[in-house]
């Protein structure tokens, strides 16, 4: 039997990846995207629907239909705006216990909760807790059955599904979701591993979407899997937006540092990063590989280099001093000096 990545890796419960405090891809890009002004909601769970798309495509690729109905629950139930949808979760959490129906909460609770996330100023308060209980009646019951569980409707389950079987069969990119054969183990493919590294004495953690090792050419293709809004041939747009060109080379970094640590892996090449990406509209998957996986330093691009992706080592180094330092102001300000507004007009 061949040697396996997940021997050498990070091997504990996602829960327990999620809550440790090294600094992560989605830390780091968040970061980038929103700035100093944004610190105190950096660590702010994120729930939208593209996140959740992605995670039922993630989790039926990466972990079957097993993992997928570990995780979610699949209903049918009245349509539901996102603004509507927020504040009945927000009312079951604080309500569930003592109100087994949203009808049987006070108006006052929720029209306290429209005022705290903006929804709908303009109606009349009444209205607003009139609507609520209207649309979002169904959802309230259904988040007891789904207990733990994200709650997907039928139309969303169809989508994801229809996403599944394009990157299972497009000539594109099947390969690479194919099963393992147990007679022919050149290829391996392991999903979610793990990987922790301290590199530049700041703690960094990964989980790779796929591994693919090639044994006989002992070369290892880290993958990430991408749902995108963007159709699959503007996903390089995507990839400036969500600056993935930061996951690629931390995660290479994090990888070949565990690499290195072991004499059986040490003298595998591990390829620049490969992202497959499919629209739910489109399901045209398309693989994109990123050459400047290595790369030291800013990278520049665009037609006058005015792309500019700074290296996750500067990116975590001042996130690390922020969080450390807790400084009034952004690095390079002066606080009790005057500040050059030329020299900063010139960083736009």
């Amino acid at each position: 039997m061949v040697q396996k990545l997940y021997d050498i890796s990070w091997q504990v419960d996602e829960e327990t990846y999620r809550a440790d405090p090294a600094l992560s891809y989605s830390t780091l890009a968040r970061f980038a995207r929103e700035g100093f002004n944004k610190l105190d909601s950096l660590f702010d769970k994120l729930e939208t629907p593209s996140l959740t798309f992605g995670s039922a495509v993630d989790a039926i690729i990466t972990g079957g239909m097993t993992e997928f109905e570990s995780r979610f629950l699949v209903a049918e139930y009245p349509p539901i705006s996102e603004s509507v949808l927020k504040i009945v979760k927000v009312l079951f959490e604080e309500n569930s216990a003592t109100h087994h129906t949203l009808t049987d909460i006070p108006d006052a609770v929720i029209i306290g909760h429209t005022e705290e996330l903006k929804y709908q100023l303009n109606w009349k308060p009444e209205t607003r807790a009139k609507v609520i209980k209207e649309q979002g009646s169904e959802y309230y019951k259904l988040l007891y059955s789904a207990q733990d569980k994200t709650i997907l409707d039928t139309d969303t389950y169809d989508q994801v599904m229809g996403a599944v079987d394009a990157l299972r069969t497009s000539d594109a990119t099947k390969f690479f979701f194919s099963p393992n054969n147990p007679f022919n183990e050149r290829f391996v493919r392991e999903y979610q591993l793990k990987f922790k590294a301290t590199l530049n004495d700041i703690d960094f953690r990964c989980m790779a979407d796929l591994i693919l090792v090639d044994h006989e050419k002992k070369i290892i293709y880290p993958i990430d899997l991408k749902t995108s809004s963007h159709t699959e041939w503007d996903f390089y747009q995507s990839f400036v937006q969500w600056r993935y060109d930061i996951q690629a080379r931390l995660y290479w970094l994090i990888i070949r540092y565990n690499l290195d640590q072991h004499p059986e892996w040490k003298d595998y090449t591990l390829a620049d990063y490969t992202f497959i990406v499919v629209n739910k509209w489109t399901l045209t998957p398309l693989v994109w590989e990123f050459d400047k996986t290595r790369a030291i330093g800013t990278l520049q691009f665009g037609k006058n280099n005015q792309i500019e992706l700074e290296h996750p080592f500067k990116i975590a180094s001042d996130l690390k001093f922020y969080l450390d330092n807790h400084p009034q102001v952004p690095l390079g300000i002066e606080k009790d000096k005057p500040n050059n507004i030329v020299k900063w007009l010139n960083t736009i």
